[in-house]
Protein backbone atom coordinates (compact mmCIF):
# COMPACT_ATOMS: atom_id res chain seq x y z
CA UNK A 1 0.00 0.00 0.00
CA UNK A 2 2.48 2.12 -0.50
CA UNK A 3 0.53 4.52 -3.26
CA UNK A 4 -0.84 5.74 0.10
CA UNK A 5 2.23 5.86 2.67
CA UNK A 6 1.59 2.96 4.12
CA UNK A 7 3.53 -0.09 4.88
CA UNK A 8 2.25 -2.94 4.27
CA UNK A 9 3.60 -4.74 6.81
CA UNK A 10 4.58 -2.37 9.95
CA UNK A 11 1.75 -0.26 9.40
CA UNK A 12 -1.34 -2.40 9.05
CA UNK A 13 0.20 -4.66 12.20
CA UNK A 14 0.18 -1.60 13.96
CA UNK A 15 -3.26 -0.77 13.05
CA UNK A 16 -4.58 -4.05 13.36
CA UNK A 17 -3.58 -4.29 17.27
CA UNK A 18 -5.01 -0.47 17.51
CA UNK A 19 -8.30 -1.97 15.73
CA UNK A 20 -8.01 -5.32 18.24
CA UNK A 21 -7.61 -2.98 21.40
CA UNK A 22 -10.43 -0.06 20.16
CA UNK A 23 -13.10 -2.81 19.58
CA UNK A 24 -11.99 -4.49 23.34
CA UNK A 25 -12.93 -1.28 24.79
CA UNK A 26 -15.75 0.10 22.88
CA UNK A 27 -16.57 4.18 22.90
CA UNK A 28 -12.56 5.09 23.79
CA UNK A 29 -10.44 6.95 21.42
CA UNK A 30 -7.16 5.05 20.40
CA UNK A 31 -4.35 6.89 18.41
CA UNK A 32 -3.62 5.07 14.96
CA UNK A 33 -0.03 5.69 14.56
CA UNK A 34 -0.68 5.74 10.81
CA UNK A 35 -2.76 8.68 9.05
CA UNK A 36 -5.32 9.25 7.61
CA UNK A 37 -6.23 6.76 9.71
CA UNK A 38 -9.39 5.50 7.67
CA UNK A 39 -7.42 4.78 5.00
CA UNK A 40 -4.69 2.89 7.50
CA UNK A 41 -7.84 0.86 8.69
CA UNK A 42 -9.60 -0.25 5.15
CA UNK A 43 -5.73 -1.44 4.04
CA UNK A 44 -5.38 -3.71 6.84
CA UNK A 45 -9.23 -4.95 6.70
CA UNK A 46 -9.48 -5.47 2.99
CA UNK A 47 -7.95 -8.44 1.01
CA UNK A 48 -9.15 -10.16 -2.47
CA UNK A 49 -11.29 -12.55 -0.62
CA UNK A 50 -13.68 -9.80 0.45
CA UNK A 51 -16.31 -7.11 -1.25
CA UNK A 52 -16.21 -3.57 -0.50
CA UNK A 53 -18.19 -0.39 -0.98
CA UNK A 54 -15.38 2.64 -0.54
CA UNK A 55 -16.17 6.21 -0.71
CA UNK A 56 -12.98 7.39 -2.05
CA UNK A 57 -11.42 7.26 -5.34
CA UNK A 58 -7.84 7.62 -3.92
CA UNK A 59 -8.47 4.34 -1.84
CA UNK A 60 -10.26 2.75 -4.24
CA UNK A 61 -7.79 3.09 -6.63
CA UNK A 62 -4.74 1.70 -4.49
CA UNK A 63 -6.70 -1.66 -3.37
CA UNK A 64 -7.44 -2.05 -7.18
CA UNK A 65 -4.13 -1.39 -8.42
CA UNK A 66 -2.85 -4.61 -5.74
CA UNK A 67 -5.87 -6.77 -6.77
CA UNK A 68 -6.92 -6.19 -3.35
CA UNK A 69 -10.92 -4.14 -4.49
CA UNK A 70 -13.95 -6.26 -5.01
CA UNK A 71 -16.69 -3.44 -5.60
CA UNK A 72 -20.12 -4.54 -4.42
CA UNK A 73 -23.15 -2.27 -3.28
CA UNK A 74 -23.49 -1.59 0.04
CA UNK A 75 -26.04 -3.55 1.07
CA UNK A 76 -23.61 -6.66 0.13
CA UNK A 77 -20.21 -5.50 0.85
CA UNK A 78 -18.06 -7.04 3.60
CA UNK A 79 -16.44 -4.12 4.47
CA UNK A 80 -17.87 -0.41 3.39
CA UNK A 81 -16.36 3.20 3.81
CA UNK A 82 -17.53 6.26 3.60
CA UNK A 83 -16.78 10.05 4.63
CA UNK A 84 -19.31 11.48 6.53
CA UNK A 85 -22.99 10.61 5.68
CA UNK A 86 -23.21 7.89 3.59
CA UNK A 87 -25.59 7.97 0.48
CA UNK A 88 -26.74 4.09 1.20
CA UNK A 89 -28.72 3.30 4.68
CA UNK A 90 -26.33 1.24 7.27
CA UNK A 91 -29.96 -0.39 8.65
CA UNK A 92 -29.82 -2.67 4.58
CA UNK A 93 -26.05 -3.61 4.89
CA UNK A 94 -25.68 -7.47 6.26
CA UNK A 95 -25.90 -8.02 9.97
CA UNK A 96 -24.65 -11.87 9.53
CA UNK A 97 -27.18 -14.58 10.51
CA UNK A 98 -27.82 -15.80 14.34
CA UNK A 99 -25.81 -18.95 13.14
CA UNK A 100 -22.93 -17.03 11.97
CA UNK A 101 -23.20 -13.05 13.30
CA UNK A 102 -19.41 -12.64 12.64
CA UNK A 103 -20.61 -12.00 8.95
CA UNK A 104 -22.33 -8.69 9.53
CA UNK A 105 -20.31 -6.16 7.98
CA UNK A 106 -17.65 -3.59 9.01
CA UNK A 107 -18.67 -0.18 8.18
CA UNK A 108 -15.89 2.96 8.57
CA UNK A 109 -17.03 6.11 9.17
CA UNK A 110 -14.63 9.17 8.45
CA UNK A 111 -15.64 12.01 10.31
CA UNK A 112 -14.54 15.47 11.54
CA UNK A 113 -15.22 14.98 15.46
CA UNK A 114 -14.44 12.23 17.56
CA UNK A 115 -14.18 13.58 21.43
CA UNK A 116 -14.87 12.54 24.80
CA UNK A 117 -16.87 15.31 26.07
CA UNK A 118 -15.84 16.51 29.35
CA UNK A 119 -18.19 15.09 32.04
CA UNK A 120 -18.72 14.98 36.41
CA UNK A 121 -19.72 12.27 37.82
CA UNK A 122 -21.89 10.13 36.17
CA UNK A 123 -23.75 12.77 33.72
CA UNK A 124 -21.56 15.04 31.00
CA UNK A 125 -21.59 18.26 31.72
CA UNK A 126 -23.07 21.42 29.99
CA UNK A 127 -21.04 21.88 27.42
CA UNK A 128 -21.25 18.54 26.07
CA UNK A 129 -24.78 19.06 24.78
CA UNK A 130 -24.04 22.70 23.64
CA UNK A 131 -22.57 24.17 20.84
CA UNK A 132 -23.10 27.64 19.90
CA UNK A 133 -26.50 27.85 22.10
CA UNK A 134 -28.30 25.07 20.41
CA UNK A 135 -28.33 21.77 21.88
CA UNK A 136 -25.42 19.77 20.05
CA UNK A 137 -27.15 16.14 19.59
CA UNK A 138 -23.86 14.18 18.31
CA UNK A 139 -23.35 13.03 22.31
CA UNK A 140 -23.95 9.52 22.95
CA UNK A 141 -23.44 7.04 25.33
CA UNK A 142 -21.97 3.98 24.53
CA UNK A 143 -22.80 0.51 26.90
CA UNK A 144 -22.53 -2.65 26.41
CA UNK A 145 -19.73 -6.02 26.89
CA UNK A 146 -16.07 -4.46 27.52
CA UNK A 147 -17.56 -0.75 28.92
CA UNK A 148 -17.27 -1.57 32.95
CA UNK A 149 -20.75 -0.81 34.56
CA UNK A 150 -19.85 2.01 36.85
CA UNK A 151 -18.34 3.72 33.73
CA UNK A 152 -20.04 6.41 31.81
CA UNK A 153 -18.79 6.02 28.36
CA UNK A 154 -19.97 9.25 26.53
CA UNK A 155 -18.22 10.59 23.11
CA UNK A 156 -19.28 13.10 20.81
CA UNK A 157 -19.25 11.65 16.98
CA UNK A 158 -18.86 14.22 14.29
CA UNK A 159 -22.29 12.67 12.58
CA UNK A 160 -25.72 13.70 12.37
CA UNK A 161 -28.21 12.51 14.92
CA UNK A 162 -30.66 11.17 12.16
CA UNK A 163 -27.24 9.12 11.14
CA UNK A 164 -26.60 8.12 14.88
CA UNK A 165 -30.16 6.72 15.43
CA UNK A 166 -29.57 3.86 12.02
CA UNK A 167 -26.31 3.09 13.76
CA UNK A 168 -28.23 2.14 16.25
CA UNK A 169 -31.34 0.41 14.78
CA UNK A 170 -28.55 -1.23 12.31
CA UNK A 171 -27.06 -3.22 15.36
CA UNK A 172 -30.60 -3.76 17.45
CA UNK A 173 -30.57 -7.15 16.52
CA UNK A 174 -28.18 -9.24 18.39
CA UNK A 175 -26.03 -11.23 18.21
CA UNK A 176 -26.47 -9.76 14.68
CA UNK A 177 -25.28 -6.85 14.06
CA UNK A 178 -22.80 -4.39 12.91
CA UNK A 179 -19.36 -3.38 13.61
CA UNK A 180 -19.04 1.16 13.36
CA UNK A 181 -15.43 1.82 13.30
CA UNK A 182 -15.43 5.88 13.58
CA UNK A 183 -12.53 7.38 12.19
CA UNK A 184 -10.04 10.97 12.38
CA UNK A 185 -7.37 11.57 10.55
CA UNK A 186 -5.59 10.61 13.75
CA UNK A 187 -7.87 8.28 15.77
CA UNK A 188 -10.17 5.77 15.92
CA UNK A 189 -13.35 4.42 17.85
CA UNK A 190 -14.88 0.99 18.25
CA UNK A 191 -18.72 0.20 18.38
CA UNK A 192 -19.07 -3.52 17.61
CA UNK A 193 -22.72 -5.20 17.20
CA UNK A 194 -22.51 -5.96 20.88
CA UNK A 195 -22.95 -2.93 22.37
CA UNK A 196 -25.62 -0.45 21.86
CA UNK A 197 -25.32 3.38 21.88
CA UNK A 198 -28.35 5.99 22.83
CA UNK A 199 -28.09 9.50 22.56
CA UNK A 200 -27.39 12.04 25.08
CA UNK A 201 -29.84 14.83 25.08
CA UNK A 202 -29.40 18.14 27.79
CA UNK A 203 -33.05 18.33 28.92
CA UNK A 204 -32.62 15.04 30.11
CA UNK A 205 -29.10 13.51 30.66
CA UNK A 206 -30.19 10.00 30.76
CA UNK A 207 -29.72 8.39 27.54
CA UNK A 208 -33.01 8.83 25.32
CA UNK A 209 -33.31 5.27 24.22
CA UNK A 210 -33.34 5.36 19.94
CA UNK A 211 -36.38 4.00 18.74
CA UNK A 212 -35.13 0.48 17.63
CA UNK A 213 -38.67 -0.81 16.29
CA UNK A 214 -37.63 -0.22 12.70
CA UNK A 215 -37.68 -3.48 10.62
CA UNK A 216 -34.36 -6.53 10.57
CA UNK A 217 -32.83 -6.22 7.23
CA UNK A 218 -29.61 -7.30 6.11
CA UNK A 219 -28.30 -9.88 3.89
CA UNK A 220 -25.03 -12.03 4.33
CA UNK A 221 -21.45 -10.54 4.19
CA UNK A 222 -18.00 -11.34 6.08
CA UNK A 223 -15.57 -10.12 8.55
CA UNK A 224 -13.92 -11.05 11.60
CA UNK A 225 -14.50 -12.12 15.04
CA UNK A 226 -14.61 -9.37 17.53
CA UNK A 227 -13.58 -11.67 20.31
CA UNK A 228 -10.14 -11.27 19.21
Amino acid sequence: MKALDIDPVHDTRQTFRTLCTALSHPGTIKEVGVTPADHAVVATLVDHELQAQIDDEELRSALDARGRYEAADADEADIIHTRGTPSWDIRNVSRGTLLEPSDGATVIYRVETLTTPASSSSSPSRSAFERDGTINHDVVRIDGPGVPAETDRTVTIGLPPEELDRISIAQSTYPRGVDVIITTAESVLAIPRSVSISRVTHEDTKSTTIDQSACEQGSEAHWWDTSL
